[in-house]
């Protein structure tokens, strides 16, 4: 076997290996802190849409008098009794709509309605989207999928088709006319209540370890982070040096200095072992002063003998 360490080389060994596992822990739990924090913002976004999209689909369509600029598509029209013209938006093209406006206040997170069935190009899935709908499509108990890329947090959680929406995507016998004009009777039917629509796909900035570490960088947690490193301090200087110290002075009495001292509290008032080692040691050390005078008496005995 080699040669074994010392106390203090294994304390400052396992020590430095603590620091490691909790670093580790630290760094594990703020990664999964940062994706708690991402995937409850993208979950708060996807179901107000979910939520919005289901209002329309109960009501049909929602009606607007005015074409806001840059929204001119719609998906049917009507004319009232005073000659107005009012425009119908079915959920889908509400909800796109909705999403192109987020887009262009910049808010922070972007999202958008997708399905594997699209009618518009435009509405087509990413590859993410994409296996997403597969995913959900194979497991029916799934509740969202998640992922990184270049920055971001990506989301996606699952739109089951509603009574509501049996008009537009059931059969298209039912679909009302105007669908069937603008979309034909192609494209998104023959759904049933229950199956997996589509996904609303939501992306917002990922949070890098650096935001998490400011967000939770406060007085409180510093004051624990100096009081643990003061508590490691005085254990050094309590413990450790006091081995050192006392290994240093049992060799020098081992060497012969007998008259090494030995600082320490009286075991009747301490229960510090280390206080009972140091005790030890010098009780060993008034024996061995006890016993080099009586051989150095007996010598000295001798030597008058002899003479």
């Amino acid at each position: 076997m080699g040669r074994r360490f010392s106390i203090p080389v294994k304390f400052f060994g396992v020590f430095f290996l603590t620091m490691l596992l909790v670093a580790g822990a630290f760094i594990t739990t703020l990664n999964s802190l940062r994706r708690q924090v991402s995937r409850n913002e993208a979950r708060a976004v996807a179901g107000q849409v979910a939520a919005f999209r289901s209002w329309i689909a109960q009501s049909g369509m929602i009606w607007v008098q005015t074409l806001a600029p840059g929204f001119h598509d719609f998906l049917d029209e009507q004319i009232d009794a005073k000659g107005g013209t009012f425009y119908g938006k079915n959920p889908a093209l509400a909800t796109r709509e909705l999403a192109q406006i987020a887009q262009r206040e910049d808010a922070r997170a972007f999202f958008r309605v997708t399905s594997d069935n699209w009618r518009k190009e435009e509405n087509a899935p990413d590859v993410f989207e994409a296996a997403a709908i597969a995913s959900f499509k194979e497991d029916k108990s799934l509740e969202f999928v998640e992922s990184y890329e270049g920055g971001m947090y990506r989301y996606a959680q699952p739109l089951f088709l509603e009574q509501g929406c049996l008009p537009c995507h059931g059969d298209p016998k039912d679909a009302p006319p105007a669908v069937l004009e603008k979309y034909g009777s192609d494209k998104a039917f023959g759904y049933k209540v229950g199956q997996v629509r589509g996904v609303v796909s939501v992306t917002v900035p990922s949070l890098g370890l650096k935001d998490v570490l400011l967000s939770i960088a406060k007085p409180f947690s510093l004051a624990l982070l100096a009081l643990a490193l003061v508590l490691n301090i005085f254990f050094i200087r309590t413990v450790v040096m006091r081995l050192i110290e006392l290994t240093r002075n049992a060799e020098a009495i081992a060497a012969g200095k007998l008259e090494t001292p030995l600082v320490y509290t009286n075991p009747s008032e301490s229960n510090d072992e280390l206080d009972h080692l140091y005790h030890a040691v010098n009780l060993l050390k008034r024996s061995l002063v006890i016993l080099f005078k009586r051989v150095n008496s007996q010598g000295g005995k001798q030597a008058e003998k002899s003479s």
